[in-house]
């Protein structure tokens, strides 16, 4: 027989008590103790088990007898044994006999003993558990067949042996365990011990053969004490008890045990807390609870009321005997059972009857007042109420209620909460709840998890109806003008804001008449009132009607009220017409003429409006804003011929003409014209124009004099309108500004002659002031003051229009207000920024009040203005909170809470006016606060009206407002963040940065986090500069919906008044936390953002971060600064807006009072907030994980198929196969690749239906991919230093190149490398010392054979060969190459096109071996797939294409830099090469030869007659060269044709002047004669003889015999240009003749002085001739002027101009290359340009460098013209000299032309020199300069408009006062030169010998001023933009840059190819530098978040 364990489980019922507790451990001392208490027995043991025979044998237990009365069991599961009374259930150690009988035929031979039997005891989870086994020896280990088995149990006695507990826990059986086989003794088991001599010994069982059964055991008898049960007394199942704590209780337990005799027994009761039921307490805790007192039996405990707080206990009952034996000195027994203290039930009790009835005006009370929580002695303390109210009681289901239910009891109810009600006690005030209803009440009380409630029933009887009437408003005449608005009010007494109004048109039938009530009516149909827009009638007919109203009232009666009206249309529409339809603004008259317009009401009056305000603001309440000065008012259907303004010149200069026919009854019809008229200006020039402006307007003669004097007034003010118009269209010259300003200033004066009585007379006024305001630049501060003067008196005029004229039109004011508006818009512009002023607010508070004027109730105004935006709203008064809650009317509105009860004098029904206005600029330049306001400054006033009308102003109890920023250029920054892989369960998302902030400059700071991710973010906020686990201050979660939760610390108070999404608070208790750990009042800041994984790479554009700090600013009335108390930073505030709350908004006493227009103080609270943006610098943090990709070469492919392979992987295995096959198929010269046979054989096989379509290129380019390993390397904490090299930021530039791979854990694969020879460095330089040497040999050889000819044929030969170079490599190859590949590029290219494998093997990859295990094969083919997964296999992303493209775009754009600045410079060249051949050198020295010969002695002519002396002693002497006639005396110049000498004289006749009765008393002379004066007496032309006298017969010819008049040539027209006056070319003419001897000439010049040639009628004398000097090949004009003043002085004038002529004629002339090249050049610009135009159309003129083209083009094209006018005008000449030698010839008027084109020449220069700044922007200096400029530019023209008020001053005080004494300011030009050479520091002349003392105070006071102060303050501008646009230039990017980075770095991979490959190496610094500049380092404001604009698009960006 074979041993074999077998198991026999014992259950014994050994329970663990109540719920499972372990037993309570003894009170101290502890003890061992006999048995675990609370264990109770059962009446009788028994046993489950079995015996197994072998493995799976079952044994049989027969019933034997046993000895003793034990325990049998027979053949069955159990074994139980019999339990006397008194013991039964008795707990102990229990001695257990065995006995085994084996059932066979034969003995056991060798057996020579009984074998023993090991047992081995268990009790698992409380079971008993019995294992043994026969212990047989080896040979008899074989079947022994059926055994048979007998127990016997019984008590073991204190000496028995027991198990050791360790041993038995760690010699356990398992199922299915292996047994030891040898016979040997097992721990855990008993063992036979001596017999001792105090108890009974264990018995040893053994196992007996057939023959001989024994049963061994012994006891030895005693007396021992044994507790059976101790157990506290409770029901059945109960297993807690629960109370109050307002309840008692007693508990008794009971104790079952046998002790004849102990020592002493100890009973105690112990407490404990707990959690819950179940728990288990710590015993050695015990609660100290003195108010538990024992009862007389220490088995009774009674608990008392309120003795125990709320809460689960466990009490305990243990009792512990000490014996008298020593091993069992004590033994213990326990019972416990869990006490719950519950909390009372709440008591919710509603006084009164469950149902009530109340009358509508009655007063409901709801009294909660009795409810009560029992448990406290207040029975209201800690109660909350909460109030329900509905109409549906099905809305409460027992204790569940539909809160979100619509059956609301009142309109104010959100859900079905009663709004605002938390007391006890609900009193609702009569009408609250709506009469004949019936409302269910419901009171909910509740105190921590305990709730009660309690319903009430309420109906309220129907109220008494409502006494009203309606009320006209507007439009209120016996019939109804359809052309205007209309408005009624239902006035009712007695009506509250929840009755319900339904407004209907009804014809006289009772039929309803359609009307869109949402689009022709402001109010709708559903309120107290009704306005309906103009027109909104016009589809009904001319009839009666009735507007009627049903109100529904709350007291729940319906009533119906009507009011009368009949329709009246305007008249008939007819047909006007506007002649001419285009013409000059002041030049053309126009008519206008309108025609069958029929009416019945008679006669018509017309009204005809010009619009052409450009500009003007926008209100909301009129559709088409008519606004325009008033040409014509009257019955005539004609205007007469009438100037119109200039036309907007946006449009094309068109205006519209608004034709307004009216009807007797004031009802109207319009038609619209259009006609264009441009400025004036293009026809004639600005001081003609401004010229006839001012005799139209001023003087007492002119026109507008003349209609003010007529009392035209409307006429007058049209007028003025004009004017302002002509003059805004205007260019701006400094020359003019002064008298554009008078101009303006008088206009604006005689504005105020204009009454203001009508519409039409406020119209005028209006619009006049507000065309004369639109320029600033010419409008002074006295003209700005009248202006706003002017409009406070027209709208005082629009106020008493309203008030006095029954039939007012509130869409005409409303018009007019926007002109008013549009007004103080400009006004606002001009505002001084030293100067404090009062007017315009007040206008504005003026006009608020005139339009809200015109207003009803629920009505919404916006006026929009370039200045100021102003949004009206009236409300009543109980509906003030709705007031701007539409953000789509006022974005920026505020919300206001009013309590009217705190207005006194403010009516119940009251209504509420409010006005809210937006500044675009800061109003208040004035104010000197220490930081830049940074959001909008805005306004805001709410009145209401009195019973008698007066206006009572409100200030809101509560008011929040809603800044939105201004700028937020410096607002955000990018964060980047990526992957932390922490552990495989733990993936994060991180980022992180840092910054500083001084802590007691701010109050908080703000972060916000903006993405659209929506996962929780965790910020870590740590102090100091690094990130170390004690620098932790605290954390935030935050949220994507709700605000962020700090993490408590007692360090800091958390509490903030930002309370936003998204938007971290740091407040200012944890600012001074960090401060204090980092010991400095500069907090050094890290912020660290985690987040679960939500990138697989870093990341830069998923997060944005915002830093900043914001306060609230306030002011009420015009104060002397900001008030930082007035509002409150509020919850709401992010980085776009400012939340500002304003409580308790005091008035203060006493305000800046500067007005001279109001008499009442201003009512405006005015507010904005300063904002501070962060950081400055900022650090980036990233704790990321980066995957670096090997490329890997691709040496061999061949298509390989796998084991385990998807569809989609078969799929592109399959597609790969056909194309290795089509490849292979093609090269038969190639050697073929074969596929393993499986491989074949699994493609073939494979179902066709599972193969998918075709699959993107990024998944078949997978297939082609090799394994590689990825190397995964982890950053920690990556800091990214602030170093910026725009858009080169290192940081990005990495990050985009990361990508999440997954790490493969086998090696690299060494691919093997295909040899290459590389050639040594060295042969680089050989191969192009080779190629230099063998071209200089050639040239050598070139010229060498080329002398055999001639030098200059070798040179040629040189020249040609070079050329044919240089057109082979630039032209010829470049030409091929284009031209192959573009043929190429017109057949497309399939994957069959791309060989398989190819000689120049591009990329190796060498496949490892195809015979790979199964395992191998899997393993590749996950790695495989999870690789074709990844991010490189993927198609390209948006932001990977919009990269490409950008590259794209940067090539595109760098190619076209470099043929634009090529093609420039080229241009350039060939302008200075012109700039040479026009030899202006030699033009200088040959102009200072000529001067020097013809100026002798000039200086000495100061009379007539000086003149003749200078002719005989100068002149002909250097006309006559007797050594080479016709050429100058001592020079080579030749005298070309004849000079000429001319005299310019008056009309003979004598000029009076003033009676000398004036001056000379007695005197017989009773006149003075004057001389006349050239250009305003007339010029004499008439032919003379001698002396002068007049002949009838025409003289003619070149003699001295009369003096001939000889006329300007029309062919060849030039002027002299003199000191005083321009001349012509006419006079009386004398020649002089070189050729001839110096004696004829000077007998001539002795006759004409005879013959008074020159007399007090001389004006001037010209000498005119021209030389050529043939060395130089120049020209020269020489002109000598003698010009008499009215002094009678002679002034004299020399002036010349040398020039060269274009030689054509030469065959090998460069200059007509130079002149073809320019021409094509000039041909291709006009092509470019207009090709420029016709792209990009309209926005052509907005781009500054596009107008920059524009106009060197067309001073180009005038360029082009004036040389072919000067070659044609010189060919001309050059003719006429040739024909007439012996003539004066006119080469002057070649030299003007010549002149011209060189001035001409010059500007194109300088545009084309200034034109390459625009390729040097690719410079960092450059680019600065530009911005510097162009930011200063407006404080530049500031300055330079104070500069030349100064200068104008200096000037006209020293034209004044020294001009009379002094040279340097005898004449105004010379006055103002000398005021420039004074501001450059040139003082010369400055002796002021006249008046010395004024000298000296005028020289001081000027460079104080001028010099110390205003040029300092002009350069400070400049270089304050220069210092402030560093940062912004640094950070801003360029298209140059990015175009010049390319070349440049195109250039070092040219250049790189031609030397041995080295590693890459960065640019140099100094190359960056200089394109990109360096960043402020110590910038404090420009460092943070940008914002720009970049090719339209806002981009925001962080610099660090």
């Amino acid at each position: 027989m074979r041993a074999g364990p077998a198991v026999l489980l014992l259950s014994l019922g050994l329970g663990l008590g109540l719920g499972g507790l372990p037993p309570a451990p003894a009170p101290a001392p502890r003890q061992s103790s006999t048995a675990g208490p609370g264990w109770p027995a059962p009446p009788c043991g028994h046993f489950h088990g079995g015996a197994l025979r072998g493995r799976h044998a079952r044994l049989s237990l027969p019933r034997l007898p046993a000895p003793g009365g034990g325990a049998l069991l027979s053949r069955s599961r159990g074994l139980c044994f019999s339990c006397a009374p008194r013991r039964a259930a008795a707990p102990g150690w229990y001695r257990l006999s065995v006995r085994v009988r084996r059932r066979t035929r034969r003995c056991l031979p060798g057996l020579a003993a009984p074998p023993p039997v090991a047992l081995h005891l268990a009790a698992p989870g409380g079971r008993l558990a019995l294992a043994w086994f026969l212990l047989l020896p080896l040979p008899l280990r074989r079947p022994l067949g059926p055994l048979a088995w007998t127990f016997q149990l019984g008590l073991l006695g204190p000496g028995d042996a027991r198990p050791a507990r360790h041993a038995a826990r760690a010699q356990r059986l398992k199922p299915r365990s292996v047994l030891p086989a040898l016979p040997r003794a097992h721990t855990g088991f008993v063992a036979q011990t001596r017999y001792p001599t105090d108890g009974p010994v264990p018995v040893v069982l053994q196992a007996v053969n057939s023959s001989s059964q024994v049963i061994v055991q012994s006891s030895c008898p005693m007396d021992f004490c044994v507790i059976y049960q101790v157990r506290i007394n409770r029901d059945a199942g109960v297993t807690a008890v629960r109370l109050t704590r307002n309840e008692g209780d007693t508990l008794n337990a009971t104790i079952n045990m046998d002790c004849p005799s102990y020592r002493s027994m100890d009973q105690r009761w112990l407490v404990f807390s707990v959690l819950a039921e179940g728990d288990v307490p710590d015993w050695n805790q015990p609660l100290d609870v003195p108010q538990l007192p024992i009862g007389s039996r220490p088995t009774i405990i009674h608990i008392p009321p309120a003795s125990l707080s709320w809460g689960v206990y466990l009490f305990n009952f243990s009792v512990t005997i000490t014996t008298l034996y020593p091993i069992m000195s004590r033994i213990r027994d326990s019972d416990s059972i869990y006490i719950w203290i519950l909390r009372s039930p709440l008591v919710a009790v509603l006084g009164g009857d469950a149902n009530i009835t109340s009358n509508y005006k009655d007063e409901v009370i709801l009294d909660g007042s009795m409810s009560s929580d029992p448990e406290e002695n207040i029975k209201l303390q800690g109660l909350r109420f909460i109030w329900y109210c509905t109409t549906n009681k099905k809305n409460y289901a027992r204790d569940r209620i539909q809160v979100a239910s619509k059956d609301v009891c009142h309109p104010d109810q959100a859900d079905l909460r009663w709004p605002q009600a938390s007391n006890p006690v609900l009193t609702l005030s009569p009408g609250t709840l709506q009469g004949g209803r019936e409302y269910f009440f419901r009171m909910a009380i509740q105190k921590g998890g305990r709730r009660a409630f309690s319903d009430k029933t309420v109906n309220v009887l129907q109220g008494p109806p409502p006494l009203a009437h309606i009320s006209c408003i507007e439009n209120c005449g016996s019939n109804l003008i359809v052309s205007d608005r209309f408005s009624l009010y239902l006035n009712c007494t007695d009506c509250v804001s929840s009755d319900f109004y339904n407004w209907s048109i009804v014809s006289e039938s009772g039929a309803e008449m359609p009307l869109d009530w949402m689009g022709q009516t402001v109010t709708g149909r559903n309120g107290a009132y009704l306005s309906a827009k103009a027109f909104a009638f016009s589809h009904c007919l001319e009839a009666n009607y009735w507007v009627s109203v049903q109100v529904t009232s709350w007291g729940g009666k319906t009533l119906e009220f009507k009011h009368p009206i009949i329709l009246n249309h305007g008249p008939q529409t007819g047909e006007c017409t506007v002649k001419p339809a285009k013409g000059i603004a002041f030049v053309t008259k126009f008519v206008v003429r309108c025609s069958n317009f029929t009416d019945k009401h008679t006669p018509l009056t017309y009204k005809m409006i010009v619009s052409d305000l450009e500009g003007i603001a926008e209100i909301s309440s009129v559709k088409e804003n008519t606004l325009g000065p008033i040409l014509h008012f009257g019955r005539d259907f004609t205007t007469p011929p009438s100037f119109l303004p200039v036309g907007v010149s946006a449009d094309g200069y068109k205006l519209r003409i608004f034709v307004q026919v009216y009807d007797s009854l004031g009802a109207f019809s319009q038609v619209t014209l259009g006609a264009t008229v441009e400025p004036p200006t293009s026809k004639n020039s600005s001081k003609m124009v401004l010229d006839q402006l001012l005799n139209s307007t001023m003087g007492p003669n002119s026109s507008l004099s003349v209609l003010l004097r007529d009392q035209k007034f409307l006429s007058s003010g049209y007028l003025m309108y004009v004017v302002g118009s002509v003059l805004n269209s205007m260019k701006t010259e400094s020359t003019l500004q002064g008298d554009k300003a008078r101009l303006r200033e008088h206009l604006v004066n005689q504005s105020s002659v204009l009454p203001v009585s009508t519409l039409e007379e406020i119209n005028q006024v209006v619009v006049t002031v507000t065309k004369l305001t639109q320029k600033a630049s010419e409008f002074t501060r006295t003209a700005q003051k009248s202006a706003t003067v002017r409009m406070w008196q027209a709208n005082k005029g629009l106020q008493e229009y309203r008030r006095k004229d029954k039939h007012f039109s509130c869409e005409q004011i409303e018009i007019i207000g926007s002109g008013i508006l549009t007004s103080l818009s400009n006004i606002l512009k001009q505002i001084a920024p030293h100067k404090v002023v009062e007017d315009p607010f007040h206008l504005a508070e003026s006009l608020a009040d005139t339009i809200l004027a015109c207003m009803v109730p629920g009505n919404k105004t916006a006026m929009k203005s370039a200045s100021i935006n102003m949004f009206l709203e009236k409300a009543e008064k109980q509906n003030v909170t709705q007031v701007f809650r539409n953000k789509k009317d006022c974005p920026n509105c505020f919300q206001a809470t009013l309590n009217g009860s705190t207005v006194p004098g403010l009516p119940a029904k009251a209504v509420v006016s409010t006005m809210f206005c937006e500044f675009a600029d800061d109003p208040f330049p004035w104010l000197h606060h220490p930081e830049k306001i940074s959001t909008q400054v805005v306004g805001f006033r709410m009145y209401g009206a009195a019973e008698n009308g007066d206006a009572i102003e409100i200030t809101p109890s509560v008011v929040d407002v809603y800044l939105n920023r201004k700028n937020l250029t410096f607002a955000a920054f990018n964060l980047t963040v990526g992957p932390e892989e922490v552990s495989e369960s733990s993936k994060k998302t991180t980022g992180g940065f840092s910054f500083e902030v001084d802590h007691r400059e701010v109050t908080e700071v703000l972060v916000h986090i903006v993405t659209e991710v929506t996962v929780l973010f965790k910020v870590l906020v740590y102090a100091g500069s690094r990130v170390t686990p004690t620098g932790l201050v605290t954390t935030f979660l935050v949220p994507y919906d709700i605000p962020p939760i700090a993490n408590q610390s007692d360090q800091f108070d958390p509490d903030c008044a930002v309370k936003e999404a998204r938007v971290i608070c740091l407040p200012v208790s944890l600012l001074q936390v960090i401060a204090q750990h980092s010991q400095s009042p500069t907090c050094a800041i890290i912020m660290m953002l985690e987040a679960p994984r939500f990138v697989q790479k870093p990341n830069n554009k998923l997060v944005k971060i915002f830093l900043f700090s914001a306060h609230c600013l306030g002011m009420y009335q015009i104060q002397s600064d900001w008030r930082e108390d007035y509002c409150s930073l509020g919850e709401r505030t992010t980085w776009q807006r400012v939340h500002c709350v304003c409580k308790k908004m005091g008035r203060i006493k006493r305000h800046l009072r500067i007005s001279e227009l109001a008499k009442t103080d201003l009512h405006t609270h005015y507010l904005t907030s300063n904002v501070t943006v962060f950081p400055n610098p900022v650090d980036l943090w990233l704790k990321t994980t980066k995957n670096r990709k090997h490329q890997v070469d691709l040496d061999k492919v061949a298509p390989r198929m796998h084991p385990v392979m998807s569809e989609e992987s078969a799929y592109w295995d399959d597609r790969l196969n056909k194309w290795h096959v089509h490849e292979t198929a093609e090269e038969g010269s190639k050697k073929p690749v074969k596929l393993a046979s499986h491989e074949k054989t699994k493609t073939q096989t494979e179902p066709t239906s599972k193969r998918k379509p075709a699959r993107p290129k990024a998944s078949a380019k997978a297939t082609l991919k090799s394994v590689s390993r990825h190397v995964t390397e982890e950053t920690k904490d990556a800091k990214v230093h602030p170093a910026n090299k725009n858009f080169s930021n290192k940081n990005v530039a990495e990050n985009e190149d990361v990508y999440t791979g997954a790490t493969s854990s086998e090696e690299e694969e060494q691919l093997e490398k295909k040899p290459q020879m590389v050639l040594p460095p060295w042969c680089l330089y050989i191969a192009w010392f080779l190629v230099f040497a063998t071209s200089s040999i050639s040239a050598f050889f070139i010229i060498f054979y080329g002398l055999n000819y001639s030098y200059n044929k070798s040179i040629e030969w040189l020249f040609a060969s070079f050329c044919s170079f240089l057109m082979s490599v630039f032209v010829e190859q470049p030409c091929k190459i284009i031209l192959v590949s573009g043929l190429r590029t017109m057949w497309p290219k399939y994957c069959k096109n791309i060989p398989w494998s190819t000689k120049y093997r591009y990329i190796q990859l060498l496949l490892p071996s195809t015979r790979m295990n199964p395992d191998e094969r899997k393993k590749l083919h996950e790695h495989i797939v999870k690789i074709q997964g990844s991010r490189m296999y993927q198609p390209l992303t948006e932001d990977e294409i919009r990269i490409f493209q950008r590259k794209k775009r940067i090539k595109r754009r760098a190619f076209l830099f470099l043929s634009y600045i090529l093609i420039h410079f080229i241009f350039l060249v060939l302008l200075l090469l012109l700039i040479v051949l026009l030899r202006h050198t030699d033009s200088f020295y040959y102009n200072q030869f000529i001067r020097d010969r013809f100026s002798v002695d000039l200086a000495s002519v100061t009379k007539l007659e000086d003149i003749y002396r200078w002719l005989e002693s100068v002149l002909v002497p250097l006309f006559h060269n007797d050594q080479n006639p016709t050429f100058l005396l001592d020079s080579s110049s030749k005298i070309l044709g004849l000079p000429l000498m001319r005299q310019v004289r008056a009309k003979s006749g004598e000029k009076m002047c003033l009676p000398t009765a004036n001056f000379v008393q007695n005197s017989n002379i009773k006149e003075i004669r004057c001389r006349p004066q050239y250009g305003v007496d007339p010029e004499d032309t008439k032919n003379y003889s001698s002396f002068w006298n007049e002949v009838t017969k025409r003289q003619t010819g070149k003699n001295t015999t009369g003096f001939t008049y000889k006329p300007q040539g029309k062919r060849w027209v030039y002027y002299s240009y003199g000191l005083l006056h321009t001349y012509g070319g006419g006079g009386y003419v004398f020649y002089f003749f070189p050729s001839e001897q110096l004696f004829n000439s000077t007998v001539r010049l002795r006759e004409l002085q005879g013959s008074s040639w020159l007399d007090e009628k001389t004006w001037a004398v010209v000498l005119e001739l021209t030389t050529f000097n043939p060395d130089v090949n120049l020209f020269c004009s020489i002109s000598v002027l003698f010009e008499v003043s009215q002094l009678g002085v002679v002034n004299t004038s020399i002036s010349m101009h040398s020039f060269s002529l274009a030689d054509f004629d030469r065959k090998t002339s460069t200059e007509i290359y130079l002149y073809v090249a320019i021409l094509i050049f000039f041909l291709a610009y006009i092509i470019d340009e207009f090709y420029v135009i016709i792209q990009e159309r309209a926005s052509y003129v907005q781009s500054v460098y596009n107008l920059l083209n524009l106009a060197l083009k067309c001073i180009f094209t005038v360029l082009i013209v004036l040389f072919l006018r000067k070659h044609f005008l010189a060919t001309a000449v050059t003719q006429f000299y040739l024909s007439n030698p012996e003539d004066f010839i006119p080469f002057h008027a070649v030299s003007q032309v010549d002149h011209t084109m060189r001035i001409t020449l010059a500007f194109l220069l300088f545009l084309t020199i200034l034109k390459t700044l625009r390729y040097s922007r690719a410079f960092y200096d450059v680019r600065l300069a530009q911005k510097a400029i162009q930011i200063a530019l407006p404080g530049i023209f500031h300055m330079a408009f104070v500069v030349s008020i100064y200068f104008f001053v200096y000037m006209a005080f020293g034209y004044l006062v020294f001009g009379q004494h002094e040279w340097n300011y005898n004449h105004l030009i010379h006055a103002t030169q000398t005021i420039f050479s004074y501001c450059v520091s040139a003082f010369q002349n400055t002796e002021f010998s006249h008046n010395r003392v004024l000298g000296v105070l005028f020289l001081s006071s000027f460079m104080l001023v001028m010099i110390c102060i205003l040029i300092n303050l002009f350069q400070a501008v400049i270089l304050s933009a220069y210092e402030e646009m560093k940062q912004p230039v640094y950070e801003e990017p360029s298209d140059e840059v990015e175009a010049m980075t390319y070349l440049c770095r195109r250039l070092r991979t040219m250049c790189g190819l031609m030397t041995p490959k080295s590693t890459a190496k960065d640019e140099p610094e100094f190359f960056s530098d200089m394109l990109y500049g360096q960043p402020e380092k110590k910038s404090q404001r420009y460092l943070g978040l940008k914002t720009r604009n970049i090719t339209g698009k806002k981009k925001v960006y962080l610099v660090i």
